[in-house]
This record gives structure tokens, C-alpha cells and sequence, in this order.
């Protein structure tokens, strides 16, 4: 079984240790599963684990219609090779395959990178 709130943990410690000054703030909800980030840029990131070693990284771009974007494993319907694990394309209905494993110290280092590709921080 995940220690899902070990996960969190970690995850939040890897964020501020990457991306400290561009973090407005950080909250962790123990009682939901759930990390939130907020950056200075405007963008969030909410991190969920839970006891089904299920997770969920989502991107919120901004507030239009989708300008979104999703790592997870919730699901197994799509057709990826690296099923479950798939990632939810920025703002369409696409799904394709994805390096994220639900592992903290794996995935919280290509998840800054992809960030810092697509925000574009100062």
C-alpha cells in the first residue's frame, strides 16, 4: 500500500526545492489527498495520491476552457503504451503515452521540466 501522504510530502519538499521562487504558495490537504501550488505567474498545480496507488498531476494554465493539462493513472481506457499511465494534452481532448510513474522522486523532476517549458518562468 502507498503512503500517499508520505507522497505528498515528498512531492511538496521536491517543488519547493526546484521551483522555490516561483511559488506563491504551497497547501497540503491531508484529509483530501491533495497538494496545491500556486505559482507567481498565476498558474496552479494540484498533486493527488491515494490508497488505490492511483495519482494525478493537473495544470491549471489559466482559467479559458481548457487550458489544462493531466498526468494520471485514474484511468485504464485509453490506448497508450505506457497504460495506465497517460498524459491529457493542453487544451484539447488528446491522450498519449507518459513518463510519469506515480513515484514522487521520478516524476516531480520531469513534471518542473515540462513546467518550465511551458510557463516559460522569469
Amino acid at each position: 500500500m502507498v503512503d500517499y501522504i508520505s507522497h505528498l510530502k515528498k512531492a511538496r519538499k521536491l517543488f519547493l526545492d526546484l521551483l522555490d521562487d516561483h511559488i506563491t504558495s504551497d497547501d497540503l490537504d491531508e484529509d483530501f489527498f491533495q497538494l496545491k501550488i500556486t505559482f507567481k505567474t498565476g498558474q496552479i498545480i494540484y498533486i493527488r495520491y491515494n490508497e488505490f496507488n492511483e495519482y494525478g498531476y493537473q495544470i491549471l494554465f489559466s482559467t479559458k476552457k481548457n487550458d489544462s493539462a493531466r498526468f494520471d493513472n485514474f484511468d485504464d481506457r485509453w490506448k497508450v503504451s505506457t497504460r495506465p499511465h497517460h498524459y491529457h494534452v493542453r487544451g484539447s481532448n488528446n491522450v498519449i503515452q507518459s513518463s510519469m510513474i506515480g513515484e514522487p522522486n521520478h516524476d516531480i523532476p520531469l513534471l518542473v521540466k515540462y513546467l518550465k517549458e511551458e510557463i516559460k518562468f522569469p
